[in-house]
């Protein structure tokens, strides 16, 4: 048994208060703020605003530690099986002419749609959070009925659009992630479907070729940093699709990479669902 207490703060406060919680005793604090990507069911914090969420051992730390700060909730955790409970919510789906399947669900696809079976593990991606679904629809336009198109998936977490993307005919899809146990799920989900991905943990500018199509699907902040090595893979006439991006973050995303010479997808490339944003953007042919 653990307790966990949460609390609201201005999100330029949210580093010192987190040291605050250590002080007091907490062995973790999770942060979750507009550079935080929200996993599936879980809010996000207001504008401007960060929620901590302390981890205690017994409730009467977590209480003095509610009292050294001077706010938040305390809760008992109930102890569950992790591994199994995440599993209840998630169903099959469709988005555009992709049909997602986690792997212990059974079901068939609509006519016209290409299936992938998923199984996310430890890997962000399980397809149901709105940057995912706006990064499929958009895909599914990009590169079905053209022959030859060559991807690269930037960040492929459970390598779910990397795969929808062989499914839908890419001729070569090559995914990166920072993180081996992503990448070793992408690998086994890329077997479960029987396709192939070229599955790579170095940064886009050290890759090899360009590509028709790159996707990213990660955080503002990061798009932006990587904008010079994601801009310079895109091949000429390419298409460019960024997510991962919240209200009122997209003007400095796409202006990271106009600086590198593409220009927005005219007309309606940019799409949105609920608070989420993707930039569409193109290199010159």
């Amino acid at each position: 048994m653990s307790w966990s207490l949460t609390v609201e703060v201005p999100e330029g406060d949210a580093e010192e208060v987190s040291a605050s919680l250590f002080e007091a005793g907490a062995s973790g604090v999770e942060v979750r703020d507009s550079t935080t990507l929200p996993m599936p069911g879980q809010p996000a914090p207001a504008p401007g605003r960060a929620l901590l969420v302390a981890w205690f051992a017994d409730e009467p730390d977590a209480n003095a530690a509610r009292v050294a700060i001077g706010a938040g909730d305390v809760a008992e955790v109930v102890e569950q099986d992790w591994s199994e409970t995440w599993k209840a919510g998630l169903r099959a789906f469709t988005v555009g002419d992709v049909f997602v399947r986690p792997s212990w669900i059974e079901g068939a696809a609509p006519p016209g749609a290409v299936e992938v079976v998923l199984d996310p593990g430890m890997a962000f991606g399980t397809g149901t959070h709105p940057t995912t679904s706006l990064c499929l629809a958009a895909l599914g336009e990009v590169v079905r009925g053209r022959a030859g198109v060559r991807v690269l998936d930037v960040g492929t977490g459970s390598g779910l659009l990397a795969i929808a993307a062989a499914r839908l005919g890419a001729a070569r899809v090559v995914a990166t992630d920072n993180d081996p146990v992503a990448l070793d799920v992408a690998a086994e989900n890329a077997a479960r479907n029987r396709v192939a991905l070229e599955l790579s943990s170095e940064p886009p500018e050290v890759l090899r070729g360009e590509f028709d199509l790159v996707i990213a699907n990660i955080l503002a902040n990061t798009l932006v940093e990587l904008a010079p090595g994601i801009a310079a893979r895109l091949a000429a006439g390419g298409t460019l699709l960024l997510s991962g991006i919240l209200a009122g973050q997209e003007d400095e995303v796409r202006a990271a990479y106009l600086a590198e010479g593409l220009d927005r997808l005219e007309p309606d490339g940019d799409r949105s669902q609920g608070e989420w944003r993707l930039v569409a953007l193109r290199r010159p042919a």
